[in-house]
């Protein structure tokens, strides 16, 4: 059965998802989480996945229907000799700086027309649904205006990020409250029950957009390397975030 192996953090890991189900041709595949691999973005920052990494985010990938089996691996002797190598960009960051995450996967231009439009995630749907906005924001591809238009929605926010995260945004902007998940899985189950979800280029994000969830996505200055494909918006300003809130069910404050 054809295997996958992936040495990314969260949100490539779920990128990848575009790729590999193509590449599979509908046939149920493997996935191997691999760790401990340091690597470089583009911007030269070194980052690797962790095993806590991949234990948040197995519960989310073996609940897919197209995979076979989920695993870790901490080695490479751990891995099968014939696995494909998903991350293998690494090996030239610099040919993908300013790239969209998704066709870092693609070779040679070979993506279809709507590739990106279509859900390659989902979860259970919770039964209550939550008269909420769901909100992430983490230190990195920040947006650098002002989410101070956020406080009209105050107590329409929920926050989802890490704790750390979430103890950040409200010394700098508000407080706002906090909902705890222990994995990805009940993460987008969650999210899925509120009314949208608003953040800028994280791994919480990367969820949301390869769910399809009705979602936010506020722009780094220079774009970032994400983008919303369908059921979404971009918000490069706060006078588009407010709009934005509104058209996907906000109260007027």
């Amino acid at each position: 059965m054809l295997t996958f192996k992936h040495a990314g953090r969260m949100g490539d890991i779920f990128y990848s998802l575009y790729y590999a189900t193509r590449y599979a041709q509908e046939q149920p595949f493997n996935y191997i989480l691999r760790t401990g691999v340091r690597a470089y973005d583009p911007s030269n920052r070194p980052h690797m996945m962790e095993r806590e990494d991949a234990l948040f985010m197995s519960p989310l990938l073996e609940y897919q229907p197209y995979l076979n089996s989920v695993s870790i691996a901490e080695s490479d002797s751990e891995l099968p000799f014939d696995c494909v190598v998903l991350d293998k960009f690494r090996s030239n960051m610099s040919s993908i700086i300013g790239k969209e995450i998704r066709t870092w996967y693609y070779e040679r231009g070979r993506i279809l027309e709507g590739e990106f439009a279509r859900k390659v995630l989902s979860a259970p749907v919770l039964p209550e649904r939550l008269d909420k906005f769901a909100v992430c924001f983490t230190p990195r591809y920040r947006q650098e205006f002002d989410l101070s238009v956020l406080r009209k929605y105050q107590d329409q926010l929920v926050f989802v990020g890490l704790p750390d995260e979430w103890r950040s945004f409200s010394a700098i902007y508000f407080p706002v409250e906090y909902h705890p998940v222990k994995d990805a899985l009940e993460l987008l189950s969650f999210v899925q029950s509120c009314r949208g979800f608003i953040g800028n280029v994280s791994g919480t994000f990367a969820i949301m957009e390869c769910a399809k969830v009705r979602r936010i996505l506020c722009l780094a200055p220079d774009g970032g390397n994400v983008r919303v494909y369908g059921n979404g918006f971009e918000a490069s300003n706060e006078n588009e975030l407010e709009a934005y809130i509104n058209q996907i069910g906000g109260n007027k404050p």
